[in-house]
């Protein structure tokens, strides 16, 4: 799996979770200057999430599934915390931190460990 397609099926995910899940709202687009939150939300935490096994790579370190599934259940969950303290358009109850950060981990996870294998070849 290439970085860029791990990149963009993150953003999916994220984009997903943020309209459909119960437990997250989206403000209107008047509340945001210029983009809508749930975009810049998607964009940012899938980021995010894409370059975990980049950024393992490139500090040199053993990389393994223990590795990548911590790092990818702090960035979801804090993600996911942070949007339900500040308001900058889209907010999140405890129901929403649950089930939208642990499946933005488990499929943050899922794209990390391809991107993993294929390095590995």
């Amino acid at each position: 799996m290439t970085y860029l397609r791990s990149l963009f099926l993150n953003f999916l995910i994220v984009f997903f979770v943020a309209r459909v899940m119960p437990g997250i709202h989206i403000k209107f687009y008047e509340n945001v200057p210029n983009i809508g939150a749930d975009i810049l939300f998607s964009a940012a935490l899938g980021f995010l999430n894409s370059i975990i096994v980049p950024t393992l790579v490139a500090m040199e370190v053993k990389i393994t599934n223990l590795k990548i599934a911590i790092i990818g259940f702090l960035i979801s969950y804090i993600s996911f915390i942070i949007i339900s303290i500040v308001d900058f358009g889209i907010t999140a109850n405890i129901l929403g931190i649950l089930i939208g950060g642990s499946l933005v981990w488990i499929f943050s996870f899922f794209t990390n460990y391809l991107e993993l294998k294929h390095l590995k070849k």
